[in-house]
This record gives structure tokens, C-alpha cells and sequence, in this order.
């Protein structure tokens, strides 16, 4: 298993690879659609500060140590394509 450093550095990765391509939607689409996009950029760091205190939360029982680590990992990835898709379908009009 990796270590908790490596999955919160994999979770500030994804983050900021949603903030770069919401300012590059700013920056190609201009002020239209920049509410959303900044709700969008304010989701995916509640959802990175979630992901963080949900890495560091301890864990007991050495059976639900993977477990635990496997919902996190699927969450983020779900998260993370969701809110991508979300900025992708911005200039879909």
C-alpha cells in the first residue's frame, strides 16, 4: 500500500489540475461562465480538504485499513472526473 504522503500528494495533484483548467477556462472563455466556474474551483477544495482529514483519520482495526483507503481512492477519482466534466460542458452551448 502506498503511504499517506503519496495519496495526499496523488489528491493536491488532482486539485490543482481542476484549478489549471479552470483558469484556462477563464482565460480562453472570458467572464461568461465564470460563477460556475469558480463554484466548480470552491468544490474541488472542499472536496481536496475532505479527501485530506479522511486520509489522516485513524484507523483501528488493521482489516479495514484497505477498505478504508479503496473508497477514498474510488471517491477521489469519481470526484475528480465529475467536476472535470463539469468545467468540459461549461462552453457547450
Amino acid at each position: 500500500m502506498a503511504s499517506r504522503r503519496d495519496f495526499k500528494k496523488d489528491v493536491n495533484f488532482l486539485t490543482n489540475e481542476i484549478f489549471m483548467r479552470s483558469i484556462i477556462h477563464l482565460e480562453f472563455f472570458g467572464k461568461r461562465n465564470a460563477d460556475e466556474v469558480y463554484s466548480i474551483m470552491n468544490e474541488a477544495a472542499d472536496a481536496r480538504n475532505n479527501y485530506v482529514a479522511r486520509i489522516n483519520q485513524k484507523i483501528d482495526k488493521k482489516a479495514d485499513i484497505k477498505p478504508h483507503f479503496k473508497t477514498i481512492y474510488d471517491d477521489l477519482l469519481n470526484s475528480t472526473h465529475d467536476l472535470l466534466e463539469k468545467i468540459d460542458n461549461l462552453d457547450i452551448d
